[in-house]
């Protein structure tokens, strides 16, 4: 008898089981005397994992993106820097007559929260900024095109863009726009004069942004004075005449600095061109100000934007990456968000012991795995909160993901945590433990003959991202979360050849036996 016993009648025992736990209590629950399920026994499966290093990754599928450098005493420095094209704000624009340009303003959002001081003025807190030091910006037009659809692929899939292509788009440099050494992030709110529908001036108090002045000179003959011109016409011509703009980040001194930047549609990433000119009302001339967006994102065009990386892991780190593979036991697992590295997991390298637990037909109360942090190994660097738990071989996320009923799609920190709750922390705050509870899977395993996947692991910046990015150069990979993309925390584990059985990996099953 196979027991197809109802995944809904093990979630419901996994749940109780998860209040409960193991022990000979009693519980009141309602006025009545419930006893706990004493019949629940484990099994821990002998599991096999290892580190995998990831040299490049698609980057071009999320409208976050990084800026800046982040560094860690186990894994290095890693600097991003952002490629994008721009798109017409109003294609075949036409400014007026004796347009003089005023002043030239890039601008992309930071994520922030709004609160108040005692004051009750209203300040801002920046949110998704890895460090409080700075590094050197620096802004370029380049030639670099960047496709929509793949030429390889007959046009019929969208391009991708990788983060190791940083020496394409530096042969590709036009000029230089802009640099500032030391630059770092601020929470200060910005005053901006924007124009109403009737050309009066409006000033707005806005939320934190990167933004900075461009050259004036540039965009006049850039922009302004191809007025009426082919290269204005439409974002088609426009994005082949303005091919990309290369905003770099470079490491200094300082213990560095990475910010998150959003340049999706709810934001006002932009250039923004602000400017004077003539017009006739009442049969007299009237000096008017004007301005002119070039935009990150727009509704009616695709823009390409996608992350560079630079940086390298030790000598002696990549060595231990490089020596791990599927055979032995890795003693530490590796794991940094980004262009980093991950851990694959094979639940049943040994196919006896599965074909056995398959013959058993237990019911499935739980099955965990619990990944314990190596903070002998892990360093002082601030550690990743959440990690995400996927079926590498197929390239989607685990059944026991998408049934979870806490996912919060408005506070992804907190949410999925009955699937993968967030770092347990000790009383001095480092980690202890990330775990993860994969019921479902296991019991489609063992009871319903579902084909035993190897799992990836990886350092996700927010677990409700469910898309996926491409990675080159792997055997066994073929992608990963794109959640990794957006954090460059990393942390080391325990892996299934760990010498401290006590925290070496392996998978935990829960069960009734009702034969």
């Amino acid at each position: 008898m196979k027991l197809n016993r109802l995944t809904l009648l093990t979630a419901v025992l996994a749940v109780v089981f998860t209040l409960t736990g193991c022990d000979d209590e009693f519980s009141d629950v309602g006025g009545e005397i419930i006893n706990n399920p004493t019949d629940v026994s484990l099994r821990e499966v002998e599991v096999n994992s290892y580190s995998r290093r990831i040299n490049s990754i698609q980057t071009n599928n999320l409208s976050n993106l990084a800026l800046g450098t982040h560094k860690d005493d186990i894994y290095g420095e890693t600097t991003a820097s952002i490629v994008s094209q721009l798109s017409l704000g109003l294609m075949d624009p036409d400014f007026g007559d004796n347009v003089e340009l005023d002043s030239v303003v890039l601008t992309i959002p930071y994520y922030s929260e709004e609160t108040t001081d005692t004051e009750g003025e209203t300040i801002y807190e920046l949110d998704s900024i890895f460090g409080t030091g700075s590094f050197n910006l620096a802004i370029y037009e380049t030639s670099f095109f960047l496709n929509e659809y793949d030429p390889e692929a007959s046009f019929e899939q969208r391009e991708k863009y990788y983060s190791d292509q940083q020496a394409q788009i530096e042969n590709n440099i036009v000029e230089l726009l802009y640099e500032k050494e030391n630059f770092q992030p601020s929470k200060e709110p910005y005053q901006t004069i924007e124009i109403d529908e009737i050309g009066d001036n409006d000033t707005l108090t806005k939320a934190p942004a990167l933004r900075v002045k461009l050259p004036v000179e540039y965009f006049q003959k850039k922009i302004i004075d191809k007025v009426g011109s082919e290269e204005l016409l439409n974002n088609f011509n426009f994005k082949n005449y303005f091919r990309s703009i290369y905003i770099k980040a470079e490491s200094n001194s300082s213990e560095g600095v990475q910010a998150l930047l959003n340049l999706g549609s709810d934001t006002e990433a932009n250039i923004r061109l602000y400017y004077t000119y003539d017009t006739e009302e009442d049969d007299e001339t009237v000096n008017k100000r004007g301005t002119f967006d070039l935009d990150f994102y727009s509704p009616s065009t695709v823009n390409n934007q996608f992350n560079v990386y630079t940086g390298e892991f030790s000598e002696a780190l990549e060595q231990q990456i490089a020596a791990q593979d599927s055979v032995e036991d890795a003693e530490n697992l590796y794991l940094k968000g980004q262009e980093g590295s991950m851990a694959i997991i094979d639940l049943f390298p040994n196919q006896e012991v599965l074909t056995e637990l398959r013959a058993n037909d237990w019911l499935i109360n739980e099955a965990n795995l619990i990944f314990y942090v190596n903070q002998d190994e892990r360093g002082i660097a601030e550690e990743p909160e959440r990690l995400l738990l996927y079926d590498v071989e197929n390239n989607q996320l685990l059944i026991d993901y998408y049934s979870d009923p806490l996912v919060s799609s408005t506070d992804p920190l907190n949410s999925a945590i009955t699937f993968a709750p967030r770092l347990e922390r000790g009383e001095d705050g480092k980690g202890v433990y990330y775990k993860f509870r994969i019921t479902q899977y296991v019991n489609e395993i063992l009871n319903n003959d579902l084909d035993a996947s190897k799992l990836g692991l990886v350092v996700t910046g927010n677990i409700n991202v469910t898309g996926f990015s491409a990675v080159q150069g792997l055997e066994d990979v073929s992608r990963v979360p794109a959640g990794d993309l957006l954090t460059p925390r990393g942390t080391v584990l325990y892996g299934s050849g760990a010498e401290n059985e006590d925290k070496r990996l392996k998978l935990q099953i829960y069960y009734t036996d009702y034969n």
